[in-house]
């Protein structure tokens, strides 16, 4: 049986969402982000923009372009409806923040010619959402992903098993999955620019140059693509993190935003049954440094106390330089199936009364929205960062992967 993957991306995902929320914004150039660029309608990206440019660049190459901080409560919520339609063609479907990848080997049994079935479930996304997506059909993951991209924005394309070579062979280096700005420099220095001459390097060499990814490079640049479409019922990581509006070094206000980054983290873990037995804390210091540091527990939990002690232990650990913090980040790992707290380190009756205060709380949260409670050391932010009833507006998008 010939395998048949779907890539659904959502077109200009983040911009596309605030011009269809706000219909004075279509047709304009619209950026999302804060400091960087996270996301550019295709207004915007005529004039050369492009996501990770710094927003001082995208002002000078495009003075009239709309500015938003953005807000990714309300973006998930659009991509989860999105990923729901997704769900109406087959079971299997790996999800990330705004693309899918879908399992439709045999089902061409149940939904007959699939081009067909694939142009349905567009028109459906933007009858339901108002947003357009690209599909792309392919024998695998790779090639449904890259001749999507041949489409974009709005398209629809399928590439055949007896097409892939020579539609693999003349395209870019860098469409190859893996290989990112840093593995293109190295192949265009050695004169490597298509997929197709990269076939001239043996796979050792590819592993001499690039380790263990040398070899998936040796077979995605063949078109094979063997990586299954799974949809994870437990995800790897659920992370919350932000950049601030301005470069800090507040005790009072990192440690804020960390409390309540933990607590939206938290209540995701909750929302799936779930505890977490790893805490990450990261920072990007104002001068692009970087620092990372994780630690488990002694038993997993979903209880915001707990996880938050924890990160702020680490946060502690962690900023010892004398410079402003840039953004502060919490992931939480290492899931398992929701289990009470118990044990030596824990009053059994303590447990329970921080289980029911959180259970009390996302009740809240959940009919009025999480910006319906806000406390803590979080109150400290209430000066300073725009909320509103999902909560405080970050500028970076939150994701569970």
């Amino acid at each position: 049986m010939t395998r048949t993957v779907l890539h659904v991306d959502i077109d200009a995902f983040f911009a596309a969402i605030e011009q269809q929320r706000d219909p004075r914004l279509k047709g304009r150039p619209v950026i999302v982000g804060a400091g960087v660029i996270a996301s550019c309608s295709y207004e915007a990206r005529r004039f050369g923009l492009h996501a990770g440019m710094s927003l001082t660049e995208a002002k000078r190459l495009c003075p009239g372009a709309v500015i938003l901080p953005g807000h990714a409560q309300i973006y998930r919520c659009y991509a989860e409806r999105i990923f729901e339609r997704c769900r109406e063609l087959s079971p299997d479907v790996e999800t990330y923040l705004d693309e899918a990848y879908v399992e439709l080997t045999g089902t061409d049994r149940v939904h007959g010619d699939l081009l067909v079935a694939v142009e349905r479930l567009r028109r459906a996304i933007v009858d339901d959402t108002g947003i357009t997506v690209t599909c792309g059909l392919g024998p695998n993951r790779m090639l449904a992903k890259l001749v999507g991209k041949t489409v974009k924005p709005d398209g629809l394309a399928r590439l055949h098993e007896d097409e892939a070579e020579a539609f693999l062979t003349a395209r870019p280096v860098e469409q190859l999955a893996g290989v990112g700005h840093a593995h293109a420099k190295t192949l265009r220095s050695m004169n490597l620019r298509t997929i197709g001459e990269l076939r001239a390097l043996p796979v050792a060499a590819l592993e001499a140059l690039f380790g263990a990814p040398g070899r998936l490079l040796y077979e995605r640049c063949r078109g094979r693509d063997t990586a299954p479409v799974t949809a994870r019922e437990i995800p790897l990581t659920i992370s919350r993190e932000t950049s601030f509006h301005a470069d800090t070094g507040d005790p009072a206000q990192i440690a804020g935003m960390l409390e309540y980054l933990v607590g939206r983290a938290c209540r995701a873990t909750r929302e799936l049954d779930l505890t977490a037995k790893t805490v990450a804390v990261r920072l990007r210091y104002s001068d692009g440094e970087g620092a990372e540091q994780a630690r488990s527990l002694a038993a997993p939990s979903a209880v915001d106390p707990v996880l938050l002690a924890l990160a702020l232990e680490l946060l502690r650990r962690l900023f010892t330089r004398r410079v402003s913090l840039h953004a502060v980040g919490v992931t939480l790992s290492g899931f398992v199936r929701d289990t009470a707290e118990q044990g030596a380190l824990f009053d059994e009756r303590e447990a329970g009364r921080r289980a029911a205060l959180c259970a009390a709380l996302d009740d809240v949260r959940g009919n009025y929205g999480h910006g319906a409670v806000i406390s803590g050391r979080a109150l400290n932010l209430k000066d300073s960062v725009a909320h509103d009833r999902y909560g405080f507006v970050l500028r970076t998008p939150s994701l569970t992967k």
